[in-house]
C-alpha cells in the first residue's frame, strides 16, 4: 500500500507539474492578492493600524478558492480526456489515486498560499504609512501564525477541490460549486435574518475563516468552539466529501 501510494504520488506530481494551468492560476491568484494588499495598505489609517489578517484578505477570499478550482480541474481534465482510465489501469486501487491527487494538490496550494501571504504582508507594509503599518512585521509571531493558518486552510480546501472534481467529473459543475459555495451561498445564508445566527456557526467556510481570523462577509457569531476546533470542523466536512468521492470512484465507471 505504501509503495503503491509513493509511486502514485510521483506519477501525480509529474502530471500536475507538466500542465501550465496550475502555475498560471497560482500567478493570477498571487497578483490579485497582492493588489488587494496594496489597496489595504494604501487606504488604511487610524491609530489601530492595519493587521496582517487585513493585508492577507485577498489570499483567503480569492486565492484559496482559485486554487480549489485548479485542484478540481486536474481531476475533471482527466475525465474529459479519458486519461483517467489509464490512471486507474496503472493503479487499480482507486482510493490510492484519489489520495495521491489530494496530497499533491494540498501540497501545491499550501506552498503557494504561504508564499503569497508573506508577500502580501510585506507589500501592504510598504504601501501603508509607517505608523499604520507597524503591525505588519515578519518578526512578529502573530504574522507567522497567520501564514501557517492560511497554508493549512489552503491545503484542506485543495482536498475539497479534488473531492468535488471526483464527484462531479465535469469542470463547469465543479467550478460553480467551488466558487459559489464560499463566495455566495455561505455569506447569504450567514446574513439571513433569524436563520443566519442558527446556521452560521456550522457553515464550513465560516469556520475556516474563524480559524484564520480573516474577516469576510460573515457577521460575528458566538461560536460553540474555538479557532482550532473550527479547523477540525472544516476538515471533518472536507473528509466526508472526500470519503463520498472515494466511494464514488469504486461504484462508477471511469
Amino acid at each position: 500500500m505504501t509503495t503503491g501510494l509513493t509511486s502514485t504520488l510521483h506519477s501525480e506530481r509529474i502530471k500536475f507539474t507538466s500542465i501550465r494551468s496550475p502555475l498560471w492560476t497560482a500567478l493570477a491568484a498571487a497578483v490579485l492578492s497582492l493588489a488587494v494588499a496594496v489597496l489595504q495598505g494604501a487606504t488604511a489609517y487610524g491609530a489601530a493600524g492595519i493587521r496582517p489578517q487585513q493585508a492577507a484578505m485577498g489570499v483567503a477570499v480569492f486565492a484559496v478558492p482559485l486554487l480549489m478550482v485548479v485542484s478540481a480541474l486536474t481531476v475533471t481534465g482527466e475525465y474529459r480526456s479519458g486519461t483517467i482510465r489509464s490512471t486507474f489501469a496503472a493503479t487499480p486501487q482507486r482510493a490510492v489515486v484519489v489520495a495521491a491527487k489530494a496530497i499533491v494538490a494540498a501540497s501545491f496550494s499550501a506552498v503557494v498560499i504561504a508564499a503569497t501571504t508573506v508577500a502580501c504582508i510585506a507589500v501592504a507594509r510598504v504601501a501603508a504609512d509607517p505608523l499604520v503599518g507597524a503591525g505588519l512585521s515578519l518578526a512578529l509571531p502573530a504574522t507567522w501564525r497567520l501564514v501557517v493558518a492560511l497554508a493549512v486552510y489552503a491545503a484542506v480546501a485543495a482536498v475539497l477541490g479534488v473531492a468535488v472534481g471526483v464527484l462531479l467529473r465535469h469542470a463547469a459543475g465543479a467550478v460553480a460549486v467551488l466558487l459559489l459555495w464560499p463566495l455566495v451561498i455561505e455569506p447569504i445564508l450567514g446574513n439571513l435574518p433569524n436563520l443566519g445566527p442558527r446556521v452560521g456557526p456550522f457553515l464550513p467556510f465560516l469556520n475556516a475563516f474563524v480559524f484564520t481570523d480573516v474577516q469576510w462577509l460573515y457577521p460575528t457569531y458566538p461560536m460553540p468552539w474555538g479557532p482550532f476546533a473550527s479547523l477540525i470542523y472544516f476538515a471533518v466536512v472536507v473528509g466526508v466529501v472526500l470519503a463520498a468521492a472515494t466511494a464514488s470512484v469504486h461504484r462508477r465507471d471511469a
